[in-house]
């Protein structure tokens, strides 16, 4: 039986990631259809209509201290490739940069929606904030295209909780990035068992930092997005 939201203390795939700094090979799954994969639809910035697959994505990992484990994944970067079904040789990595931390803040969030099982709406334009979080930082990143306009909540309650510390880099080291050994793929953060923060309690913004966050989140969004996604696609590139 798959577990679709990852509950609890801190179990054995945390202190698995911990322990061991071996290669940790990522596959995510082979069939790339309904339901194992999702299809979120939105109508962006320009009014343009999108339609992407977005996460969580159902992965295992395999290597070091893991035997084909499954967990739950979204990418980071959106103008890299991974073919589903093939495995890729990376490692479990944590870090405390301010994205990072949102990124996992909004993961966090998402389990608590009930992960894979969250409504899909709730799924899509946290996948797309996280996609805009974390592409400053990505070394696949390409040309602009215009933001999803249900992810800009997402980005702010994210920004509000590392900024008032709400949202500890305790509570992120829950969900590692893996970071693949060619630096031309693309990086997951992980929803490892025993992840997530069920106590939290989300940070409500002041009036006055919601407007000024939200335009400076609208000011941001020509540019901090890459080229259309293809993040997860069939192996063979269809």
């Amino acid at each position: 039986m798959i577990v679709r939201a990852f509950r609890g203390v801190m179990l054995s795939g945390l202190m698995s990631m911990a322990a061991s700094a071996s290669v940790v090979n990522l596959t995510l799954d082979g069939n790339f259809s309904a339901p194992d994969y999702s299809w979120y639809s939105y109508t962006d910035t320009a009014g343009a209509q999108e339609i992407d697959p977005v996460g969580p994505y159902i992965t295992y990992l395999s290597g070091g201290s893991y035997d084909s484990a499954l967990v739950y994944t979204f990418c980071y970067d959106i103008n890299a490739d991974t073919d589903v079904g093939v495995s890729y040789a990376g490692q479990l990595e944590t870090f405390t940069d301010t994205a990072t931390m949102e990124a996992t803040y909004l993961m966090n969030q998402l389990n608590m929606m009930g992960g894979f099982d969250a409504p899909l709406e709730d799924r899509g334009a946290v996948a797309m904030a996280i996609w805009e979080i974390m592409y400053p930082s990505s070394t696949t990143n390409g040309p602009a295209f215009e933001s999803d306009p249900a992810a800009e909540p997402y980005e702010l309650e994210a920004a509000t909780a590392v900024a008032d510390k709400a949202w500890t880099a305790a509570d992120s080291a829950r969900y590692p990035t893996w970071v693949p050994d060619d630096s031309s793929l693309q990086r997951f953060g992980v929803i490892l068992e025993g992840s997530l923060v069920d106590d939290f309690v989300s940070p409500t913004p002041e009036p006055d930092s919601l407007s000024l966050a939200g335009l400076g989140i609208l000011g941001l969004a020509t540019f901090r997005f890459g080229a259309k996604c293809r993040a997860v696609r069939r192996a063979g590139g269809s």
